[in-house]
């Protein structure tokens, strides 16, 4: 089998890990929630206006950083957007746990002595 046939072997099987299920589903209830998506859209609203006066050379104003921050606050207490803030880090984490294996495969590093933390427990002591 080819590099390339196994690497759609391994996307196939991520796309279909719990993790992105997770994801995917804290996504959809986030998205049709309307009080989620107003502070969704809230939050994008003020972070272009902030891109834009970057863009220009400027430093976003002070209010706008409040505004910035009042919407961050009310995000973070949205069960839904919450929900889908640490759905999205548990996902992370397993990319980030595959690119380490693939980083020791490549390298020949193979386990670290003391563990296999660092790859994501696939190695044996």
């Amino acid at each position: 089998m080819t590099v390339l046939a196994k690497a759609m072997e391994l996307g196939a099987a991520i796309s279909q890990c719990e993790e992105l299920k997770k994801v995917r589903e804290a996504e959809q209830a986030m998205f049709t929630n309307p009080d989620a998506r107003a502070l969704i859209e809230e939050f994008q609203n003020y972070q272009q206006q902030a891109e834009f006066a970057r863009a220009r050379g400027l430093e976003p104003g002070s209010e706008l950083q409040q505004s910035l921050r009042s919407v961050q606050d009310r995000m973070n207490e949205n069960h839904l957007i919450s929900g889908y803030f640490a759905a999205q880090q548990e996902f992370n984490q397993i990319l980030r746990q595959v690119n380490q294996i693939l980083h020791h495969a490549i390298t020949g590093g193979g386990c670290v002595p003391g563990g296999c933390s660092t790859c994501g427990g696939s190695c044996e002591d």
